[in-house]
This record gives C-alpha cells, structure tokens and sequence, in this order.
C-alpha cells in the first residue's frame, strides 16, 4: 500500500541491519522514515519533530525505551513496540499497544505500519 500523502515514521532500532529493513520496507510503502539507533537520539528527535508514527525496539543498548513510550503517549503519536525478547510485562503495563515479536514478518510490519496510519486522532491515545 502506498498512502497518497507523506506520512512520517519513526522508527527506533538499535540494531542497524534491523533498522534499515524495517527502513527499506516502510519506504518502499510510500512512508517517510526517520531511523534513531539510541533512546537519546529518539527522544531529541520526537521533541524536535513531527511523525505520524512510530515504531520502537523495547530495549535499546540495554536501556528500556520506557521514556520513548511515555513521550509518544504524551503526544498522542501512535506506535508499536518490537522486541526479540518477552514483551509479556510491557503488554500488561501497556494493554492497548501493539506488540511484535521479532524477527519481523514483513507483510504483518506493513499491516501494523497501516493500522498505525489510519487511526483517528481521537483514539491515539493509550491508557
């Protein structure tokens, strides 16, 4: 699917090889995409831009992207979290938010990148 648009995802991946898949994949949809390989790149980058998006590695160079999480639900940005790990704790603190196992499925990353990009901006927020 490509989205008539430009619409902006971050996209915070501290693995490089990861990030330029997932990169790749979200261009080839039509996607503008912003990679981040650190939790303080992240951070700098959502207080200084817009996206209309975003999808998160649950832990980046061994620090949790709780703060990232918190951010994107204070502004009302619509994410995901992916993980090679147990995503099981964050799921329960976080029930609403969508959660993907990696590695990654291609076709289910393009789906959870839509589902993403069509949600109202009423519903973007989680609880």
């Amino acid at each position: 699917m490509t989205f008539e648009s430009a619409r902006r995802v971050l996209v915070v991946e501290d693995d490089p090889a990861v990030a330029m898949v997932v990169e790749e994949t979200l261009r080839n949809m039509g996607v503008d995409v912003l990679v981040d390989l650190s939790l303080v790149n992240a951070l700098s980058d959502l207080e200084s831009s817009e996206f209309d998006a975003a999808l998160i590695e649950q832990s980046l160079r061994g620090e949790s992207a709780h703060p990232l999480i918190l951010a994107l639900i204070e502004q009302g940005v619509p994410f995901a979290v992916m993980s090679g790990g147990d995503l099981s704790a964050l799921a329960a603190q976080f029930p609403r938010v969508p959660m993907m196992s990696k590695p990654l499925d291609m076709k289910s990353l393009e789906k959870a990148v839509e589902d993403l990009l069509r949600m109202p901006a009423p519903s973007r927020r989680y609880g």
